[in-house]
């Protein structure tokens, strides 16, 4: 274990040693039996052997490939051609902590509770727009207090439930008492099991065990001792991280997940939390190690109520949703504007997404869908009639400016500054998520001189004076093209014709050719190879926890979306298919260089 999270627990342990502290054994004996479950190495069941976890990949090796960024060229993605080499990049996915959505929702599944203690650690630092990245996910004493603190809490209020509830019963699975060792046992075993995420050892339950006589032995009550037990469990790094340990840790080439541990990385792609009793099992019997078997678990998943955490999660973080909570359009230029509308439309592209993958639609239906969901106010904002209340439901816009993702207001809300829209922006958003080929950065030394423009002048004659800057025109003959197509929509979102007084154009040349309307823009990204691919790239990096930033990594995940593509498979359940049945989501590179 890493030693900032070891200096973590000791501190901790040191504090809660001190003489006035409420319960002060059973906190002691919970933060030591973490202490010593963080010593030395993270091994495997049955593994043996000095391999530090903490070498489990480090920030610098769980970047991936061999260096290098920056975007791809148009036609090398997913589409047609030769198929590219399917070639796994030598990228290391780092140990990973639990998020805050991951750790609210491991603990509802394990404890019952309806409480969200996730909430209260600090926030996840972000890289490539996931906040599962591993090399990013660090711990520090706060993350400990705070957890110690939101278990006992949790565990307090479990035991205080009476023997019938089925939330105690399914963490006391019989009733201990102190004279009923082999129950107390079976409790620690079967609560370890679940919360470990694996089978668990004789000498880690001998320690659990431990833990409870000794803290009677100090004069605590049973209930207390063994609140103690299960506490500890949830300090442990092995609930807090998804241990993932190769067993073999100097060979040279990716090694297969064990079950346990491809049915934990199955179950937070999918669903944020835990496995289930059902995959749990898959793994016990090996059934994951069988494609067969493998795809029946992922479509059993897809369809429970918990996968709409890969709306919540991944769409929420890769799509405009999770921005929306930072807009603040200015309420003297667009007074229509209510927290309804960010709401609404917030929604609005989350239910999309559900539809999207429930009704395994072509990919290609992100952009050029003829469908949306609105409720009332969305509605109205929309200009559609016939929709009442608050409920939202499934309406046609054939016929209307409306054609997928990007005709919704979140997309063209959440890249509007508030007073007006910005193409730049716009453009910019379409490069990094939808066609991960972001534009170079701005250099430093740039010299941008005042635009001289005509009295009320539009957006477009802003950047095409600023376009006239030699400096300027390279970077922005790429972004602006792919945001003046949506100049009809204004930065809440609503259609317009008009600009300060002039008709809106949203005309523009890009690669060389010209397009006239929104739709035909929309329909050049539909064709452009590199939005499958993209794709690919932006679930990997969430789902195996690592950035696939970099060349071999893109390379990568552009070969898979067009081996995917090409043999038939280009719809959302089946692409979430090929993602699981890849070899980046399947193994764990060793430690050996």
């Amino acid at each position: 274990m890493s030693q900032p999270f070891r200096r973590a627990l000791i501190r901790d342990e040191q504090f809660a040693l001190q003489p006035a502290r409420r319960s002060k054994w059973c906190r002691a004996v919970a933060l030591l039996a973490a202490l010593t479950a963080c010593q030395g190495a993270i091994e495997a069941p049955g593994a043996s052997g000095d391999d530090p976890a903490g070498a489990s990949g480090g920030a610098s090796a769980a970047t991936g490939g061999n260096g290098g960024s920056g975007g791809s060229e148009p036609g090398t993605g997913g589409g047609g051609g030769e198929l590219l080499p399917l070639d796994l990049d030598p990228g290391r996915t780092a140990l990973r902590r639990l998020n805050r959505v991951e750790y609210s929702n491991t603990l509802r599944d394990l404890l019952g509770t309806t409480e969200r203690p996730g909430d209260s650690l600090p926030q996840d630092e972000v890289v490539e727009g996931m906040d599962t990245v591993g090399s990013a996910l660090s711990f520090a004493l706060v993350h400990l207090e705070v957890m110690e603190s939101k278990t006992r809490e949790l565990l307090d209020e479990l035991f205080a439930l009476p023997a019938s509830d089925p939330r105690r019963a399914r963490v006391l699975v019989c009733e201990p008492s102190a004279a009923d060792a082999a129950c107390t046992r079976q409790v620690l075993s079967t609560f370890a099991r679940r919360a470990y995420r694996r089978p668990v050892l004789d000498q880690e339950i001998d320690g659990l065990v431990d833990l409870v006589d000794r803290a009677q032995a100090a004069g605590n009550g049973f209930a207390e001792s063994l609140q103690a037990g299960l506490q500890a469990v949830l300090l442990s790094p092995h609930f807090i991280y998804r241990v993932e340990v190769s067993g073999t840790p100097t060979a040279s080439e990716p090694e297969r997940l064990s079950s346990h541990e491809l049915a934990t990385r199955l179950s937070y792609f999918l669903w944020s939390s835990m496995p289930d009793d059902a995959l749990a099992q898959a793994a016990d019997e090996d059934r994951l190690a069988d494609d067969a078997g493998l795809r029946a678990e992922l479509e059993r998943m897809l369809l429970d109520p918990k996968a709409k955490a890969l709306t919540e999660n991944f769409a929420g973080q890769w799509l405009p949703i999770r921005r929306l909570s930072t807009i603040s359009p200015d309420p003297a230029l667009f007074p229509s504007y209510d927290e309804g509308l960010r709401l609404a439309a917030a929604e609005e592209t989350a239910l999309f997404f559900e539809a999207l993958v429930a009704e395994d639609l072509p990919l290609e239906t992100l952009l050029s869908a003829d469908f949306t969901f609105v409720n009332a106010r969305l509605a109205e904002h929309y200009g559609l009639g016939g929709v009442t209340g608050d409920a939202f439901v499934r309406v046609s816009t054939a016929g209307t400016p409306r054609q997928g993702l990007l005709t919704q207001a979140s997309y063209l809300m959440a890249t509007s500054p508030p007073n007006r829209t910005s193409p730049v922006k716009r453009g910019i958003w379409v490069l990094e998520q939808l066609l991960c080929s972001p534009p170079p950065p701005v250099p430093n030394d740039i010299d941008v001189p005042p635009l001289d423009l005509p009295e009320n002048a539009t957006v477009r004659q802003t950047l095409e004076a600023h376009r006239a800057n030699p400096s300027c025109a390279g970077c922005h003959a790429i972004i602006d093209p792919l945001g003046l197509g949506f100049e009809s929509f204004d930065a809440i979102g609503a259609y317009r014709t008009s600009e300060n007084g002039q008709e809106v154009d949203v005309s523009g040349v890009l690669d060389g050719v010209p397009y006239e309307t929104t739709e035909e823009l929309i329909q050049r990204l539909v064709q452009d190879d590199r939005l499958a691919g993209c794709l690919a790239q932006q679930l990997l990096t969430y789902g195996v926890g690592r950035s696939f930033h970099h060349d071999a990594a893109r390379a990568y995940a552009r070969a898979l979306a067009q081996h995917t593509v090409q043999a038939g498979q280009d719809r959302w359940q089946q692409f979430l298919t090929a993602v699981v049945m890849s070899e980046a989501f399947q193994t764990r590179r060793p430690e050996a260089p």
